[in-house]
């Protein structure tokens, strides 16, 4: 059985000290596993879509209401599959956007917050703790975490930014 492939923007902006990074929190649906986890837009491959970048920018759209088309792709970050027992089978590919547009944010029925944060924020390691998370199929497990707003940000979007972040540090910029 084959992965089904989705793929998340990693989109940056220009903001008031720097740069910051959109983060969401999904709404809950019965039977996702991912509801109300804090998240980076994204989703599932259509056969629309012409690339899996091309699903991060229309997903990104969809879900935000923020318009990637005349922004730099800057990277394709490593895919990342959920390591959670009973979760989907699932390759979701990180591609990480230099935006500059407006950065209001348009909530789809997906998505029940959106936050600009600065990027400096994730930078701080004493920022991420071990967290007890409850698994959407009731497993009680350690994981790395940022709080956000008393959600924690973790799993497969934590792994994202870990990537992202060490790139940024080695590269300088991304």
């Amino acid at each position: 059985m084959s992965a089904r492939r989705a793929a998340v923007g990693v989109v940056v902006a220009p903001g008031h000290a720097g740069e910051e990074l959109l983060v969401v929190r999904r709404a809950s649906f019965p039977g996702d596993p991912w509801s109300g986890h804090i998240a980076l837009p994204g989703g599932g491959v259509e056969p629309s879509d012409a690339s899996l970048e091309a699903t991060a920018r229309r997903e990104t759209l969809e879900e935000t209401g923020i318009d990637l088309r005349g922004s730099l792709c800057t990277a394709a970050l490593e895919p990342v599959t959920p390591r959670s027992r009973g979760a989907p089978l699932v390759s979701v590919s990180p591609f990480v956007f230099q935006y500059s547009g407006d950065k209001r944010v348009t909530l789809s029925s997906e998505i029940v917050e959106a936050w600009w944060v600065p990027v400096e924020d994730f930078e701080r390691t004493d920022a991420w703790q071990m967290t007890t998370i409850v698994t959407a199929d009731g497993l009680t497990i350690e994981a790395r975490a940022f709080q956000m707003r008393g959600h924690p940000l973790w799993g497969l979007t934590e792994r994202i930014l870990d990537e992202f972040l060490l790139l940024r540090r080695l590269d300088g910029q991304l």
